[in-house]
């Protein structure tokens, strides 16, 4: 009887499932009705009234390790300095970038020049909207970035993470929708160095026969 009723699932009041015991036994339990299951005591506690209840399951919680065995989620508090700015930074490739946004009308500064002076390609100027469009946070916050090394494509992605981390910052709500589209990621790959015997870090040269 122990070994089938370990079987069932472990609540605080469970319904005894007498059909699967055996038949043998049906006649022994038909007057059961309810099972309780102590983690400690490694004893059963059988009522047959749903009226009873069994004193040892005051603290049923604590007994079973429910809430001991639950992640916690970690909550995360706004970060903004004494002018009300949050800042983020962000790496990709060898080019680096710090981000700081605060309240304002959209306008984007990088390296104290507009974003559309100093990015001349339409896609790297696109990179730095994504994560406002991502949170529909567009034309709320002012930007201040600023890049260095790498190229363009680089200090453009840079950028990017760079602002979806100073958007985290500023309002942890968005760190969902910003962490499903991979913005808070930083992209880790490199440039492998190039080899002896080769042009490049894999192309080999062209083969001759004569």
């Amino acid at each position: 009887m122990l070994k089938t009723a370990t079987s069932l699932m472990i609540h605080r009041r469970i319904p005894f499932a007498v059909k699967s015991l055996p038949a043998s036994n049906l006649r022994a339990v038909q007057s059961v009705r309810y099972l309780s299951f102590n983690k400690e005591r490694l004893e059963f506690d059988i009522t047959s009234d749903e009226t009873d209840k069994p004193e040892l399951f005051d603290d049923w919680g604590s007994d079973l390790d429910v809430v001991s065995g639950r992640i916690d989620r970690v909550r995360r508090e706004r970060k903004v300095d004494e002018t009300g700015a949050a800042s983020g930074r962000g790496k990709r490739k060898r080019a680096q970038a710090v981000a700081k946004i605060r309240d304002g009308e959209g306008e984007i500064t990088v390296n104290g020049r507009p974003h559309v002076e100093y990015f001349s390609d339409w896609g790297h100027r696109a990179q730095l909207l994504v994560p406002f469009e991502v949170t529909g946070t567009a034309g709320k916050f002012d930007v201040e970035l600023e890049l260095k090394g790498g190229g363009a494509t680089g200090q453009a992605e840079a950028a990017r993470l760079a602002i979806s981390k100073a958007l985290q910052n500023f309002e942890p709500n968005h760190r969902t929708k910003l962490k499903r589209e991979y913005l808070l990621t930083t992209d880790i790959r490199r440039v492998q160095p190039k080899k002896w015997g080769r042009t490049k870090a894999r192309r080999a040269w062209q083969w001759v026969k004569r």
